[in-house]
């Protein structure tokens, strides 16, 4: 996707009762006064099968390619799968959760702190203690180009 204009954000307790949760979204914004016309926005995804065996995790990376510009932001889900194409389903287990959502190089790995190159987003997912069969995790990447 190019330009996109929002971003979103879905919360799913899982069946632990707790009423006190609160999911978030942030957005990037351009303030006044300042010319933005020259610049792209690209968002890359990536989505992977799994985790679906009990106690188990799984990683998923996505990249800025090499006319996206500079990785700016992320974000990432554990889901039911084809979250870009259907609606949001939840994962296959109601223990399943989304244990990080990072800046990473790209096999996955965190980079370190004040890191100025980045350009991989990735996500961390992990089953719980059940089995969570048609259990997706999704990492988007979103990426900018000032065009200069």
């Amino acid at each position: 996707m190019t330009n996109p204009d929002s971003w979103s954000a879905v919360g799913w307790n899982g069946g632990g009762g707790d009423s006190g949760n609160t999911t978030y979204a942030y957005a990037i914004c351009s303030g006044n006064n300042i010319n933005i016309s020259g610049t792209t926005v690209k968002v890359r995804f990536s989505e992977v099968s799994g985790p679906t065996s009990a106690t188990s995790g799984a990683t998923v990376t996505v990249g800025c390619g090499q006319n996206d510009g500079k990785l700016v932001s992320g974000g990432a889900a554990i889901s039911g799968g084809s979250v870009t194409t259907t609606n949001f389903t939840g994962p296959g287990s109601p223990g399943d959760h989304l244990n990080g959502s990072y800046p990473s190089d790209s096999g996955g790995s965190p980079v370190a702190d004040g890191t100025t190159t980045a350009s991989y987003w990735s996500a961390f997912t992990h089953t719980g203690g059940g089995s969570s069969p048609n259990t997706y995790s999704d990492a988007w990447a979103l990426c900018a180009d000032d065009g200069v």
